[in-house]
């Protein structure tokens, strides 16, 4: 009687561990589970990679704008580059722009020495009290780093230098480093043959 029991249970297991290997019901949910990570995490790969070509863009168009703000001028002051640098701010938005370090440098080259560029002013950009430059730079020092022939002697250039260190927004967990986006502008003075800064004399 027991034998009978036992293998009349037995044959109900085994019909039914049958049923369940036959059973695709859950497929698509286990299936989901599987792609869910992956397509969240495209998802906001995509996202965060379009905020970082807003942002590098962004900053192609501060350093475009300051050195064309500057190159229209025949005379800047500090006050001046001040005001500019309120503009830049307003560029910025709505991106933290305590984030951005930037430096104007009008670099010249004297009919002598052609060949050998030099700084005849710098200006770091101030927030706050706290000077954010990507250099800093002192009257009269060597300045490399210039396209050939872009500056011959008796003429200068404004340059602009910006970085923003951007922060990933959303990967922020996965990416806790900054990614630093620089661009270099040149352009020359629109009105004389270089810009003068206060009451020092001008360099060319």
């Amino acid at each position: 009687m027991f034998k009978v029991a036992f293998n009349a249970l037995a044959g109900r297991a085994l019909c039914t561990c049958r049923r369940l290997a036959a059973c695709n019901k859950g497929i698509a949910a286990l299936e989901f589970g599987y792609v869910v990570p992956i397509m969240l995490m495209m998802f906001l790969g995509t996202v965060e990679l379009s905020q970082a070509i807003t942002v590098d863009r962004r900053v192609s168009h501060v350093a475009s704008s300051t050195a064309d703000l500057v190159a229209r001028q025949k005379n800047v002051t500090q006050t001046t580059l001040d005001t500019y640098m309120q503009i830049i701010d307003q560029l910025m938005s709505p991106y933290e722009d305590d984030l951005l370090k930037l430096t104007i440098v009008h670099v010249y080259a004297t009919v002598a020495n052609p060949t050998q560029p030099k700084v005849c002013w710098a200006y770091n950009r101030n927030d706050n009290g706290t000077a954010r430059g990507v250099t800093t730079y002192t009257k009269d020092q060597n300045y490399s780093g210039l396209p050939e022939n872009l500056v011959t002697g008796g003429s200068s250039v404004v340059v602009v230098e910006v970085q923003y260190d951007y922060q990933p927004l959303i990967l922020q967990y996965f990416i806790q480093s900054a990614m630093p986006m620089k661009e270099k502008f040149y352009l020359k003075p629109r009105l004389s043959a270089s810009v003068q800064y206060g009451t020092d004399p001008a360099c060319v």
